[in-house]
């Protein structure tokens, strides 16, 4: 199996950028309904990285190109309450990006039978959002949908909220994912050069970094890069406090 690690750099994402600009237009899931002829819904869930997040946010709006980044309230990667985050998020938005909810039934042990508790935890997690960011939040992605069986959950609204994984998209839309690291369906240039006339792209900003690497290096990237950041953080705090940083 060819996993193209070659596809997964900054440089590349400029390009396939570019060569999705020249055919589609970067519409949000606010329009999915309407007929604006060949378009692309360009979306990011963010797992691992908001600092990876924030550079194609940086990249995109350099080619003037909009997405929407869904952020991740239970990941154990980096924690939307710490104030780099934040700021970071914050930041996104005023690019001029959306954000939507990344939505983990199994945090709550819920099964795909549980409307009411899905709707109940959902609207719990949009409104933590809302007063966080100050900002709608109009899209919600299942994490790990496979798991518990939520893909088959097809509502199309729900909570105020589009769900990503509706019947609605599955059936109109072309969907391509950059899940695990490496393309699950198809490969995004096939998709692009395809004669498809709307497309849903699925991507996760950990895996587009300055250079080629395997996906479970550019995991270790992150790892490290938090490591030696919290590292920082705390010499700085001791620093500042005046205290004695005994090693």
């Amino acid at each position: 199996m060819d996993f193209y690690i070659e596809d997964f750099t900054e440089e590349n994402y400029k390009r396939l950028l570019k060569i999705a600009k020249q055919k589609y237009s970067f519409i949000t899931y606010g329009d999915i309904k309407e007929d604006l002829g060949s378009v692309v819904i360009w979306r990011h869930d963010i797992d691992y990285s908001v600092h990876r997040a924030y550079k194609l946010a940086l990249i995109e709006t350099e080619l003037h190109v909009k997405s929407t980044f869904f952020l991740y309230l239970h990941s154990s990667m980096y924690n939307l309450l710490e104030r780099e985050i934040t700021t970071l998020t914050k930041e996104i938005i005023k690019l001029g990006h959306n954000i939507g909810l990344h939505f983990e039934p199994a945090h709550y042990n819920l099964t795909i039978g549980d409307t009411d508790g899905l709707k109940m935890y959902l609207n719990y997690e949009k409104k933590i959002l809302e007063n966080l960011f100050e900002t709608d939040i109009e899209v919600f992605s299942f994490h790990n949908p496979d798991a518990g069986g939520w893909m088959a959950f097809e509502d199309f609204d729900v909570c105020g909220m589009v769900n990503t994984y509706s019947r609605y998209l599955k059936d109109n839309y072309c969907y391509c994912s950059d899940s695990d690291g490496y393309w699950r369906y198809n490969r995004l240039e096939d998709v692009l050069s395809g004669d498809h006339k709307k497309l849903h792209i699925l991507l996760h900003p950990e895996w587009w970094t300055p250079d080629k690497m395997t996906p479970r290096e550019r995991v270790r990237r992150c790892i490290d890069g938090r490591s030696k950041k919290c590292y920082l953080l705390y010499d700085k705090n001791m620093e500042n406090m005046g205290r004695l940083n005994v090693k």
